[in-house]
């Protein structure tokens, strides 16, 4: 363990010599598995008859309602993120701590209010995804600046099926070019990753102030910009996975001195400004979360620059071919919205007119695939979003099995499709609405993508 790090921890929080014991302590002690349940899917008495079924103990966390431990019997078999509730998006595997800056922000209440919500640094997409859980009617906008981290931000919008979400892809600071347009901000800032200790030795192998001043610095860049960007009256929660105070209530305290007007701190935990979750204490991962309150607006207000969307709205001949399409299904798809790239067809529920000269959008969740020879061809996530009322087929476990494979069936439930009609169809399993199959010749053929296969 680096002694810099663990002398700071025990000089600046006034540790005694038994409390810094069990704090190193904590630092070898992994953490238990946990798993956020995905609301806007299922909720959470199905969910909790789906795993006792499975023979899966949950654990309330006595934090958030929807956030449980989890133990599997069948976890040697079988991967977590290779069950089926995971890849149906029914849950998120997240650690404890780190879903509290939504929670803090939502106060664990979903809120049907429209609001216009930034995620600035959103990838692998847990955060982004509990706040389309927290804010169903609201649009969210997840900004990743690193296009490598983009792809496992991507995955898990589809698998989550956050059809209220946008994708930008921004330098975070580029935020306060558009002043005062955000009700909520999220800014769970790039850190030293101190939290990341109890999982690696590397974490803490270069730990030394100046390397942390140099981010704390950065950190503060990040919410200058947020502050900027957000409306008078509404709030930004800045988080980190970080314990020392130079990248949490330093980062804070100098944003205060120069936006005295302009910001107040909202207390989280009843005496306390700020909340910090502690190993030893809380048995989570290390997290330190803040809520900041705008309270007047700035003077001088810079004018926006209009940009120019490379994704266009669905012409009323291609929506008539995707609409003929789930016609099949005997499902009305009028409620959303619908878009698209090049030929990749993107539907989201909703309306991004307060953004779309102002915002370059990366790209609109869901992508339900393309418009191909003149006609709509879907993909595996084109089933997954609703549940149809027509066309749907029964499957089993050992089918499903085979299927995420890409083997193809001959039979469903022990029942021959010789007769089925050639057509897409859309598979269920143990009441779960799985995803898209297409028939041809009297077998079915899973259209899952390659990343969510089994071996």
């Amino acid at each position: 363990m680096k002694k810099d790090f663990i002398e700071y921890i025990k000089n600046e929080f006034w540790f005694s010599d038994e409390e810094l014991k069990k704090f190193e302590d904590s630092l070898n002690t992994p953490l238990k598995k946990s798993i956020r349940i995905n609301t806007n899917k299922i909720s959470i008495e199905d969910f909790k008859k789906r795993a006792l079924k499975n023979n899966w103990t949950l654990t309330p966390t006595n934090l958030w309602k929807n956030v449980f431990y989890i133990d599997r019997e069948d976890a040697k078999k079988l991967a977590l993120w290779n069950t089926l509730e995971h890849i149906a998006g029914y849950f998120y595997v997240q650690e404890v701590a780190a879903s509290s800056s939504p929670f803090y922000m939502s106060e664990d209440k979903i809120d049907n209010w429209e609001y216009l919500i930034l995620d600035m640094s959103a990838s692998p997409g847990g955060k982004t995804t509990q706040l389309a859980e927290y804010y169903p009617n609201s649009l969210i906008v997840a900004n990743e600046l690193d296009k490598q981290r983009l792809k496992g931000l991507f995955s898990n919008l589809d698998r989550m099926g956050a059809l209220n979400t946008v994708v930008t892809n921004y330098d975070w600071r580029f935020f306060k070019n558009i002043p005062e347009i955000f009700d909520k901000i999220l800014l769970d800032a790039p850190c030293s990753w101190e939290g990341t200790a109890f999982k690696t030795d590397e974490a803490l192998k270069y730990w030394n102030l100046k390397n942390i001043k140099n981010v704390a610095k950065l950190q503060y860049k990040l919410l200058e910009s947020a502050i900027i960007a957000c409306k008078n009256g509404w709030e930004i929660v800045y988080s980190t996975c970080t314990l020392n105070k130079f990248e949490n209530e330093k980062v804070i305290q100098k944003a205060l001195e120069k936006y005295s007007e302009y910001i107040e701190v909202i207390p989280l935990w009843e005496d306390y400004k700020y909340k910090r979750n502690w190993p030893h204490l809380n048995f989570t991962g290390w997290f330190f979360v803040a809520k900041i309150k705008k309270i007047k607006s700035f003077e001088e207000k810079k004018e926006i620059k209009k940009v120019k969307q490379n994704i266009e709205k669905l012409s009323s001949t291609d929506r008539k071919k995707v609409e003929k399409f789930f016609e099949n299904f005997w499902f009305d798809i009028w409620k959303y919205n619908l878009y698209h790239y090049k030929w990749e067809v993107q539907i989201i529920k909703k309306s991004l007119e307060r953004i779309w000269d102002k915002l370059f959008l990366y790209k609109i969740w869901v992508n339900i695939w393309e418009i191909k020879d003149w006609k709509f061809e879907p993909n595996f996530y084109a089933g997954t979003f609703e549940k149809f009322t027509k066309n749907i087929l029964e499957i089993n476990k050992e089918e499903l099995d085979k299927l995420f494979s890409w083997y193809e069936l001959e039979k469903c439930r022990g029942v021959l499709l010789k007769h089925l009609t050639d057509n897409y169809y859309q598979i269920i399993c143990e009441w779960i609405e799985a995803w898209l199959v297409k028939a041809k010749n009297g077998k079915i053929k899973s259209l899952i993508p390659t990343k969510l296969m089994r071996n």
